[in-house]
């Protein structure tokens, strides 16, 4: 039988996930909602999308989808993932889950009152084959225990291939009303990957997050406030008094890019850029143990975001038809012990010195 898919949005969506859903066999994309209705006109032309909304409340209660992909700004990810849910549908929701802890925790009572619908969080680098094997080698013992996670990102790349100018236009992005900021568009990601490798939780947190660019020009050529966060540092302890690193900037014009390092008692796990995979004993030297990546040039947008959703939605896919899940995707319960650490990290803490 074939999954009938709404998806809710037509920014990223249009751009990754409608044309990953292409190498997702048993699935058609049966109705889009957005609340520009132009632009959900526009993209059902292009994709083939048979049924269009102006709102994701109205697709979900449609009968039009078995499962909604919530792929909204994230001002409305809680709102259109607890009515998907309550009309009973399966869900896929966007990270950041919520705006905040507090309203994350309305969609996780939501999904866990019906638990024979399946909800996930879109947290696809659970999928990125280099990522998995970090969680293999870590629980196999490889580099004894962990110690210390550190995790950079600079500069910045959004996830449909975009690279974030310094002087970018206005958008919702940068307004932390609407959910905008690196924290939640990539830090959510790096922290589920912090708890996804060790299975340990976040207990304790310090952090900073900072705007620098204070007035942004819209499309319009109207200046606005920008208010979301375009730098974030924090210093994470986990379960077992493993330490995080984590470092974010759309300041920095250059670096690594994503750089992940996992230091353990007896070595270390480097990951550079989106697939190079090193693992080092002690005293040894670091050797390349990448994992090939059987998607690469199979997506619109080649990179590991766009080929990680396509593995994460075959596995979505075969779940709510009745298979074993393949992977270990995050729950919605995940997505909400996030939101903790990004509120946290937001909320920031410092000592004053004379």
């Amino acid at each position: 039988m074939t999954l009938r898919i709404g998806v809710v949005g037509t920014g990223f969506a249009k751009r990754v996930q409608l044309p990953g859903l292409r190498l997702v066999p048993g699935v058609e994309v049966t109705a889009i909602s957005s609340g520009k209705r132009a632009n959900a006109d526009a993209v059902a032309s292009e994709f083939g999308i048979p049924h269009v909304f102006d709102d994701g409340v109205e697709l979900a209660r449609s009968g039009r989808a078995d499962l909604i992909i919530v792929s909204s700004t994230p001002l409305s990810h809680a709102r259109y993932a607890i009515a998907a849910l309550e009309a009973g549908r399966h869900l896929l929701c966007e990270k950041p889950l919520a705006l905040h802890a507090a309203e994350a925790w309305q969609v996780v009572a939501a999904a866990e009152r019906r638990p024979h619908q399946v909800a996930w969080v879109d947290h696809e680098l659970r999928y990125e084959p280099n990522r998995r094997r970090i969680r293999e080698l870590v629980r196999e013992g490889a580099i004894g225990d962990v110690r210390h996670i550190e995790i950079v990102l600079k500069p910045y790349i959004r996830g449909d291939g975009r690279p974030q100018a310094p002087n970018a236009p206005w958008t919702w992005w940068f307004d932390a009303a609407q959910g905008g900021g690196i924290l939640g568009a990539v830090g959510s990601h790096l922290i589920d990957l912090c708890r996804f490798w060790t299975g340990r939780e976040v207990v304790q947190v310090a952090g900073l997050a900072e705007t620098f660019v204070r007035e942004r020009t819209d499309a319009a050529g109207t200046v606005r406030p920008a208010t979301a966060d375009e730098f974030a540092s924090a210093v994470l302890t986990l379960a077992g008094g493993v330490v995080v690193t984590l470092t974010l900037s759309i300041a920095a014009q250059h670096g690594p890019g994503h750089f992940a390092q996992i230091s353990g008692t007896e070595g270390t796990i480097a990951l550079s850029g989106e697939t190079r995979l090193e693992i080092g004993k002690l005293g040894g030297p670091l050797e390349d143990v990448s994992v090939p990546d059987d998607l690469s040039g199979k997506t619109s947008v080649d990179n590991m975001w766009a080929r990680s959703f396509v593995r994460l939605m075959r596995d979505l896919a075969a779940t709510i038809g009745g298979a074993p899940t393949a992977g270990e995707p995050a729950t919605i319960r995940d997505g909400w012990r996030i939101q903790r650490v990004i509120d946290a990290v937001r909320a920031g803490g410092c000592t004053p010195l004379d």
